[in-house]
């Protein structure tokens, strides 16, 4: 995955991937891949993430005003609809610009669609393809796969499609009534006066910069530095053509990052309550750190990286319940790994292993001090993967995150009721997550 990552820099492919999908970054194989990793990468940098604050704040707000209407009728709330509802919100504002408000609208044809979009278990049928995955092809065309999602596709498309026309449509206008006339031009702009007004209009506008306008700018911002603990690719320049990104691409990869930035984030905010409800020394520890540190200060990207032992939290709960439960790489060549061999072809899937875990199902927080990070091999805890297919969304589902919890335990605690199913029975779809949610109750803590 790191080391040897030039033999397996592809993943297996599940199903076939179609339409604009097949240009996401997840699809993507060898040079292609490489670009867009190259090019996406400074998006998702500390200094974009900075940027992005001002909607952030707006919808953790949001989030917070919606449970303490819910905690006034002291019942049971479920926090995997109410973080579901968050992280779609931030989602489609950071990423799109969109304020869908699903927190307050959940019948929006957008929550509508992200739910039907992942709502795929482990039938029989979907076990055949990960077994045998060019049978796909054969059942989608008889109608019968279960990535048959065409309907569903076809309203992120034209949404992404109407966002990005209305972007290009506001530069357009720039260009035409401030522009031409500033520069006295009678006809088109040179390529070098055009990507500097550009670049001028994104930093006069008022308006919070989001994935989606960081995306139609990343080939004008391709700096590597920027990545920081990201893992990047670091080849051979002539491997990958240094270009803009094409409107399927940038369709393609809006698609991924909407509908993978969102389940994710929710399940692993919705296990993290669940086991601090369920370990309330473990929640006391944090609300003293979170007391001491921020006081009554309102959480920003910034001073949420201060709290050591909410880390070590959102670490040990990814643990337990990773997100993604499957990272697996495609060796492209015969591996020799201390002594085995992996032969070329081979899927290779990797997780959790209780050599490494003293008393593996229970919540510790304490695995995750320095100290004992640093006896653990450092690919026993991969829940973002590692290397460079590791998960570019990694720092923004982290910001989300912290945010949430942050903003929620200023102010309540997390409580088990009679309601709070102990232990969560899990679900068979696509993603880990609980299967009847999880409910719980909110204590004031004034």
């Amino acid at each position: 995955m790191v080391k040897e990552f030039s033999r397996t820099p592809n993943r297996p492919k599940t199903f076939l991937p179609r339409n604009e999908m097949k240009y996401s970054l997840l699809n993507a194989d060898d040079d292609q891949w490489r670009f867009l990793r190259n090019t996406l990468l400074p998006t998702f940098s500390s200094g974009k993430m900075r940027m992005m604050e001002p909607l952030f704040k707006a919808k953790y707000e949001q989030l917070l005003d919606n449970l303490t209407e819910r905690a006034k009728t002291g019942k049971p709330i479920d926090f995997k609809d109410v973080f579901g509802a968050y992280t779609l919100d931030v989602i489609a504002s950071t990423g799109f610009g969109m304020d869908i408000d699903s927190q307050k609208n959940p019948d929006n044809d957008f929550v509508k669609y992200t739910k039907k979009f992942l709502n795929i278990s482990f039938t029989p049928i979907l076990i055949l393809i990960l077994i045998f995955p060019k049978i796909d092809t054969l059942l989608y065309w008889l109608g019968m796969s279960p990535f048959n999602r065409l309907e569903i596709l076809s309203f992120f498309r034209h949404a992404v499609k109407r966002a990005v026309d209305q972007r290009i449509l506001k530069i357009q206008l720039y260009i035409r009534v401030i522009a031409l006339p500033l520069f006295n031009c009678n006809g088109n702009l040179g390529k070098t006066a055009t990507i500097v007004l550009i670049l001028i209009w994104n930093f006069c506008d008022k308006k919070p910069v989001d994935l989606l306008q960081l995306m139609l700018n990343a080939h004008h911002d391709t700096g590597v530095d920027e990545s920081e603990n990201i893992h990047s690719y670091k080849g051979d320049e002539n491997q990958w053509k240094t270009r803009s990104l094409t409107m399927d691409e940038i369709v393609g990869n809006s698609i991924l990052f909407l509908l993978v930035g969102h389940d994710t984030t929710s399940n692993a905010l919705a296990f993290t309550a669940y086991n601090l409800a369920t370990h309330p020394d473990c929640q006391e520890k944090l609300i003293e750190e979170i007391d001491a540190i921020l006081g009554k200060e309102p959480p920003n990207y910034d001073n949420v990286q201060k709290l050591e032992y909410l880390e070590r939290v959102f670490c040990e709960t990814l643990r337990l319940y990773p997100s993604a439960c499957r990272t697996h790489r495609l060796a492209e060549r015969d591996i020799v790994i201390e002594g085995y061999t992996v032969p070329k072809g081979t899927d290779i899937s990797i997780h959790r292993d209780s050599r490494f875990w003293e008393n593996p199902t229970r919540f510790d927080p304490e695995r995750f001090t320095p100290e004992n990070k640093a006896k653990r091999h450092p690919y026993a805890y991969l829940p973002f993967g590692h290397g460079p297919r590791s998960c570019i969304g990694m720092r923004l589902a982290q910001v989300e995150m912290r945010l949430a919890i942050v903003s929620n335990l200023q102010h309540y605690r997390f409580k088990t009721c009679e309601e709070t199913e102990i232990p969560l029975k899990l679900s068979k779809a696509n993603l880990l997550k609980p299967e009847n949610g999880v409910k719980l109750l909110l204590e004031s803590r004034s």
